[in-house]
């Protein structure tokens, strides 16, 4: 059942969002012309296939600002169509901040925002809370509405084309844009990846206990395949139906819409970030084992690049085919369709954000520092 309002305090008492001057947020900005709106999330939303239709910076690029918050940020930022930037943090805060780094409002929860942000068409924006519930804002940083899911919702949820909310907690949960809970299917152990998006109308959710979970768009299981371990990488969906993620043993998996396993790809250590896959069927992902990979739809290596340090972060990939991708040496790296890199910016912080790119080029991305940085 849905929760009232009042959970949660922010800075201005419950259920008021404020600005950086302590007052009701008026100002919005214009949303972006669309040709079709569809739901933002995290990796591009319901398919998680990590493509951006903008553009990223072409050379090394500079802060046009860094906006701190006081704990680390482990979730990716969110375009809302107002133009904000949606980031929630560990010091539990969950923000929108202007195109220009200034604040809109700031929402302060009873515990920790390990998800990223997913906006409705309608502006309605969704996120999950280590307090162990999913809330509903408007775009003005009111909470419509809170629901509990059982255990702490530290994946990102997505917004299916009917207004449709999937989140994963204690299992996987379908909620209507009231709150209301449709249907549960509940797991062996709480989940930490997030749900997927199948065009069969499937919903997809890796486990800890090694399934890959297929679940039909009325609550009921499809098919389960084994996965081999535990993941922390969600699934990512091709144009053809192809399904991709990792487990926690270094293997980059694909299986077709029957849940057959396609082949196995064995990379050096865990892969906890989600597959991009580029425009030509690339498969783009980062491993503990500092390496960036990128492989061919069969399953076969096309390169793989070297970082200085474990890659968590999930890649973007922009309208030239530029990959743009965090690591943990503290760098983010622009990469060249082919593995080159274009360039590399230390940030001085660990990177596990995965970046969002702006229709006028901006890369934004947070650090475990705790700071949100717009580059371009």
């Amino acid at each position: 059942m849905a929760t009232p309002m009042d959970a949660g305090m922010n800075d201005a008492g419950a259920g008021t969002a404020t600005n950086g001057t302590g007052s009701p947020d008026a100002s919005q900005g214009t949303a972006p012309q669309q040709t079709r709106l569809s739901s933002r999330g995290f990796m591009g939303g319901p398919h998680r296939h990590g493509q951006s239709a903008y553009r990223g910076p072409q050379a090394k690029p500079k802060d046009r600002w860094v906006h701190r918050t006081r704990g680390r940020i482990a979730g990716s930022p969110t375009l809302a169509f107002d133009g904000s930037i949606l980031i929630g943090s560990l010091d539990r805060t969950f923000s929108a901040i202007g195109p220009d780094g200034s604040l809109r409002w700031r929402y302060v929860a009873p515990d920790r925002f390990y998800s990223s942000a997913a906006v409705a068409v309608d502006g309605t924006i969704y996120i999950g809370n280590d307090d162990g519930h999913l809330y509903a804002f408007s775009a003005r940083g009111e909470v419509r509405w809170k629901v509990s899911l059982g255990a702490a919702v530290g994946s990102s949820p997505l917004v299916g084309e009917d207004g449709t909310i999937y989140a994963t907690a204690d299992g996987l949960y379908a909620l209507a844009p009231t709150g209301h809970i449709r249907w549960h299917v509940p797991t062996s152990a709480p989940l930490r990846t997030s749900p997927t998006l199948h065009p069969s109308g499937l919903v997809l959710v890796g486990t800890t206990d090694g399934k890959l979970l297929a679940v039909g768009l009325d609550g009921e299981k499809r098919w389960t395949a084994g996965a081999g371990a535990s993941m922390d990488s969600s699934a990512s969906v091709a144009p053809d139906g192809t399904i991709y993620l990792g487990n926690d043993l270094g293997h980059l998996m694909a299986f077709d819409a029957t849940g057959k396993r396609r082949w196995r790809f064995d990379a050096g250590d865990d892969i906890r970030s989600t597959p991009a896959i580029a425009p030509d069927g690339t498969i783009v992902f980062g491993s503990d084992d500092r390496f960036v990979y990128a492989l061919a739809p069969d399953g076969s290596l096309r390169w793989k690049t070297e970082t200085r340090g474990r890659v968590r972060a999930s890649a973007v990939v922009d309208a030239d085919g530029r990959i743009y991708i965090g690591s943990q040496d503290d760098h983010v790296y622009a990469l060249a369709s082919d593995g080159t890199v274009l360039w590399r910016r230390d940030l001085g912080e660990d990177i596990d954000s995965s970046a969002t790119l702006g229709d006028d080029g901006t890369l934004y991305l947070g650090s475990d520092g705790g700071a949100v940085h717009a580059l371009r």
